[in-house]
C-alpha cells in the first residue's frame, strides 16, 4: 500500500524543494514528472499541478512574509492579473488539442530557461 504513493510523494518532495528555493517548479517540473513517471493525461496533469502548486506555494509564502521577503502592493496587483488569467486558463484548457499544449508549455518553458541563463 505505501509503495503506491511513494513514487507521487518523491515527485512532490522534488517539486516542493525547487519550488521553496525558487518559487518555481510547479509547473515546470511537476506537470513533466506527473506525465512521464505517473503516466497522467496532459491535460489531467496540467490541471492537477494547480491545487499542489496552490498548497506549496502558501507554505512557502508563509515562510518567505515571516522572513520579511515579501511585497505586499506588488502581490495584490499581480494576483488581481492572475486570477484573470487562471479563470481564463482554465476554460480554455480542455479546447487545446493536447499537441499544441505540449508545445506552448515547451516553448514558455524553454524561452523562461534562456531568460535565466542569458
Amino acid at each position: 500500500m505505501l509503495k503506491k504513493y511513494l513514487k507521487p510523494a518523491s515527485i512532490g518532495f522534488a517539486t516542493g524543494i525547487l519550488n521553496g528555493l525558487f518559487g518555481a517548479g510547479g509547473g515546470s517540473v511537476l506537470v513533466p514528472l506527473m506525465e512521464k513517471f505517473l503516466k497522467i493525461d496532459e491535460h489531467k496533469s496540467h490541471a492537477t499541478a494547480i491545487p499542489v502548486i496552490l498548497i506549496m506555494s502558501a507554505v512557502s509564502s508563509f515562510l518567505y512574509i515571516r522572513k520579511g521577503f515579501f511585497d505586499f502592493h506588488i502581490w495584490l496587483f499581480v494576483s488581481i492579473g492572475g486570477v484573470v488569467g487562471g479563470f481564463l486558463g482554465a476554460k480554455f484548457l480542455k479546447k487545446i488539442p493536447k499537441k499544441w499544449l505540449k508545445i506552448g508549455f515547451g516553448t514558455v518553458i524553454c524561452i523562461t530557461a534562456a531568460k535565466m541563463i542569458f
